[in-house]
């Protein structure tokens, strides 16, 4: 017994299941802020033991080579999680791993986030080849282990690790990164991957008869008495217009009206609100999907899936959305984005928005490029081109136009940056980000003009939004959130973060000029705007028309645990693995959990009503199909 267990002391199993054991310590720490080492680490270890043992029972020859191939994937793979979750403030899952290759625009800025010690994932591979290079030769004294002893080791990991699967496989997963720390990292992967597939294999057998889902059901869990669209004040104001969306890249509500050292920031947007309505209170509602998830929002009124990009999952689909609907009108419809239209699938997702056609990087080429793709100068430039076509052929017209400049990580050339900014705010991102805005803020105001020039203006309704949050997650230095502060009058706080414009614009229309301070999110654009359009929907849509409904519950998923909601003046932000439950008062920014005696557990209501609207919204999209 003795020499069995010297054997296996001295073996590689013992040294790298060792080495690998102290990884996922390091990395549950960081990733998860596990301070308990031993509490949900027996989870991970028991696929350690399944993956080690096999080596050693598979292998004759070569283990060396296969522990260290195996060393060097996880290392990486930790390395990439610890990135992912410090840009995107949300632990991945498999499906984000398997979709690295949609993150090019932000490739980056994600290198920024590299941490000294995340090279301590590397530690125990540097020893490895210094022992090599010195002594030309593995020097650890490696004993042949038994058969048997793996043979338990490989059946005493299967066994904890099924027993945990089968324990946890239908538990909900609101909170993939506290789910983790909770059931191990590799069990999440595997329930959330289990789930997927019962999900999509049940299909969601969905109708109003089988789930008693009506437009009238769904606003009445926002808190309202349902009346059909064509019953509200506005319908039809600006029927027969065209219909101008703009979504700015990375544009946050907290620069719209101010000033710095007496520079507007956005001082285009800012004259216009004189002439259109402002809604203050939006806030930003994509998943993972990012940009992409947006343009779903904000095209069909349907909540994003949250955990996958609902661009990979709209193939050969013909979704009921705001094209469709104002083709119906005799409209023709079209999006414009200079980036590639392969990237987030878009090839496949505008033709289940039933677009007529779309603008996409090979239209507007690689003149004046700024990051990852042409100006906004150049891009507003050559959609005003493609506009004229549309207007001289078709009697009215949809563009749904994507400006990108003003993407992560905001670094401009010098003769784009319009702001004289204070020296403190010089090299930061902050700084980087006003300068970013300031030059979007200066495009627009010449793409407007042009529409102005060419009599559009008069004829269209022009709105605006920002697809979601610029500055976020670890990029923001500690010296970044000093300079929010100093500049907001208060803390930078997810309030801020996830807040975006939304701007529409009725020339003509004086009762449509103001702000409005209803609780929005994107899921709210479309109702509102095919109101003005006097175009009543046919099928499900979960946003309401921001004019006429007061109360709202609004869902967010991915970027915060789901079940957290935004109401009339609250945003609940549910547990996650690194804190309680957190409240904010909406009208102070204020946290305010502390005034409840469980915060964990308050809101029960409102949880799960938004629960049921995210269920009935993804049952409804996945009858679709």
């Amino acid at each position: 017994m003795k020499d069995s267990i010297k054997h296996l002391l001295k073996s590689y199993f013992f040294y790298f299941f060792i080495m690998i054991s102290f990884k996922f310590i390091i990395l549950r720490y960081l990733l998860l802020q596990d301070t308990s080492i031993w509490a949900g680490i027996w989870y991970d270890a028991s696929f350690i033991l399944i993956f080690m043992a096999l080596i050693e029972l598979v292998f004759k020859r070569g283990k060396v080579i296969a522990y260290t191939v195996l060393d060097l994937f996880l290392s990486l793979l930790f390395i990439g999680m610890l990135i992912y979750e410090r840009y995107f403030g949300t632990v991945p899952t498999y499906y984000d791993l398997s979709q690295l290759n949609q993150v090019g625009s932000v490739n980056e800025s994600m290198w920024l986030l590299v941490n000294g010690t995340d090279f301590l994932f590397l530690a125990d591979l540097l020893l490895l080849a210094v022992i090599w290079i010195v002594g030309r030769k593995w020097t650890y004294p490696a004993k042949r282990t038994s058969n048997f002893a793996m043979s338990v080791f490989l059946i005493a990991g299967l066994v904890i690790a099924i027993f945990n699967f089968q324990m946890n496989k239908g538990e909900p997963i609101l909170d993939s990164a506290l789910f983790a720390k909770e059931n191990g990292l590799f069990t999440t992967q595997f329930v959330q991957y289990y789930q997927d597939q019962t999900n999509s294999e049940k299909a969601f057998a969905f109708s109003g008869e089988d789930q008693n889902v009506t437009q009238q059901k769904i606003e009445e869990l926002k808190g309202n008495s349902y009346t059909p669209m064509s019953g509200h004040e506005h319908f039809g104001v600006a029927e027969d217009r065209n219909l101008i969306v703009v979504q700015i890249e990375s544009l946050q509500d907290f620069v719209i009206g101010e000033s710095i050292d007496g520079q507007e920031i956005t001082p285009n947007i800012n004259e216009w609100l004189n002439e259109s309505m402002y809604f203050t209170d939006v806030y930003q509602q994509i998943g993972s999907g990012n940009t992409s998830d947006a343009e779903f929002l904000v095209n069909t009124s349907l909540y994003p899936l949250g955990k996958k990009a609902t661009t990979d999952q709209v193939g050969g689909m013909e979704l009921p959305s705001l094209p469709r609907m104002l083709d119906e009108q005799s409209y023709h419809t079209v999006t414009m984005h200079a980036d590639e239209v392969e990237y987030w699938n878009r090839d496949e997702l505008y033709p289940a928005l039933g677009f007529d056609d779309y603008y996409d990087d090979k239209f507007y080429g690689e003149k004046d490029m700024v990051g990852f793709g042409p100006s906004d100068g150049w891009f507003y430039h050559r959609s005003m081109g493609a506009i004229d076509e549309i207007n001289e052929e078709y009697d009215k017209f949809y563009a749904h136009v994507l400006s990108l400049t003003s993407h992560t990580p905001f670094e401009m050339p010098d003769d784009k940056e319009g702001l004289d900014l204070p020296s403190d705010y010089e090299g930061t991102l902050t700084g980087n980000y006003l300068q970013s805005v300031h030059y979007a803020d200066k495009a627009l105001g010449e793409f407007f003009q042009d529409l102005k020039d060419r009599g559009l203006w008069e004829e269209s309704v022009i709105a605006l939004y920002g697809d979601h949050s610029g500055l976020h997650g670890k990029l923001l230095e500690s010296e970044d959130q000093d300079l929010l502060a100093d500049f907001l009058g208060e803390r930078y706080s997810l309030l801020n973060r996830f807040n975006i414009p939304f701007i529409v614009g009725v020339p003509g229309e004086k009762d449509l000029i103001g702000t409005n301070d209803h609780t929005g999110g994107q899921i709210d654009m479309m109702p509102t705007l095919l109101n003005l359009l006097g175009v009543e929907p046919e099928s499900l849509y979960f946003g309401h028309n921001l004019l006429h409904y007061e109360n709202n519950l609004l869902g967010m998923r991915y970027y915060v645990p789901t079940s957290s909601f935004f109401n009339n003046g609250t945003f609940y932000i549910a547990q996650n693995s690194r804190f309680d439950a957190r409240i904010l008062n909406m009208n102070t920014n204020e946290r305010i959990e502390d005034t409840y005696k469980d915060p964990n557990n308050a809101f029960e209501e409102e949880r799960e009503d938004i629960l049921q609207l995210l269920q009935w919204s993804d049952a409804y999209f996945e009858s679709l199909r």
